[in-house]
């Protein structure tokens, strides 16, 4: 039987870490952690543009449940969920596209909202 440890190749890896991003919704700062590698591998598939549109926004919304740190993560889903808070999903897609950006060290969009 084939066995696997990730702890001692955890301790000793010494490749890059991508930062933990901080952001403010409206007056509430917000922290997505940094992602491992096999969560961003799973969002550029699942999010690309040839899924569907329901697949690319699972994704999303996936992503955001595995990186939001908890408190973060109860106000997103509070405001999302919220019939009267104007908070939606193209807002949530702004903060993951920023993020992204943030992550990639370069703009996910035209350039043209700075």
């Amino acid at each position: 039987m084939r066995e696997f440890t990730t702890s001692a190749k955890t301790a000793t890896d010494s490749g890059r870490k991508l930062p933990d991003v901080k952001f403010k919704l409206d007056t509430v700062e917000m922290t997505c952690r940094a992602p491992k590698d096999a969560q961003l591998a799973y969002l550029i598939a699942a999010a690309s543009q040839s899924r569907t549109e329901a697949d690319q926004v699972a994704a999303v919304l996936d992503f955001f449940e595995q990186t939001l740190d908890p408190a973060s993560l109860a106000v997103f889903r509070r405001r999302l969920l919220n019939t009267t808070d104007s908070f939606d999903f193209p807002d949530a897609m702004a903060i993951f596209e920023h993020v992204c950006e943030e992550w990639s060290g370069r703009p996910t969009g035209s350039g043209s909202d700075s």
